[in-house]
């Protein structure tokens, strides 16, 4: 009896932890779209206050964004304002599974954030028309 116990706890085991381990990678993720959503929120509100201070603010976030997270490398879009974006790939347990592109149109305030996740995942680059 005991080893069937043992088999029966081995195959659970055996069908779990390959599902744990990809919902970690998918927290990871999360964590990385949510610092993007963050940066975006807070340099649209930045752009309707002081429009040339936004992109100096975004570039500042980045650079922190970048120190303070192993998981994701995070570049500015290089768009045009009123629009401010975002690109995002994965570093580390995350590299080429992980790339996101999100921006804000500070005039209107609404922003798309697009995710992709999976093996070999590249990034494509995001674009005024997103927003």
């Amino acid at each position: 009896e005991l080893m069937i116990v043992i088999v029966i706890v081995g195959i659970l085991s055996a069908v779990a932890l390959p599902n744990f381990l990809s919902q970690t990678a998918k927290a990871k993720a999360t964590e990385c779209t949510s610092k993007a959503g963050a940066i975006l929120s807070q340099v649209g509100a930045e752009h309707l206050l002081d429009p040339d201070d936004a992109a100096a603010l975004l570039t500042n976030e980045l650079s922190i964004a970048n120190t303070n997270s192993t998981n994701c490398t995070f570049t500015d879009a290089a768009l045009t304002a009123p629009d401010y974006g975002v690109n995002i790939e994965g570093a580390e347990d995350l590299a080429g599974k992980y790339a996101a592109k999100s921006c804000v149109d500070a005039d209107t305030g609404i922003r798309d954030i697009k995710t992709k996740t999976g093996d070999s995942v590249a990034l494509t680059a995001v674009t005024a028309a997103a927003c």
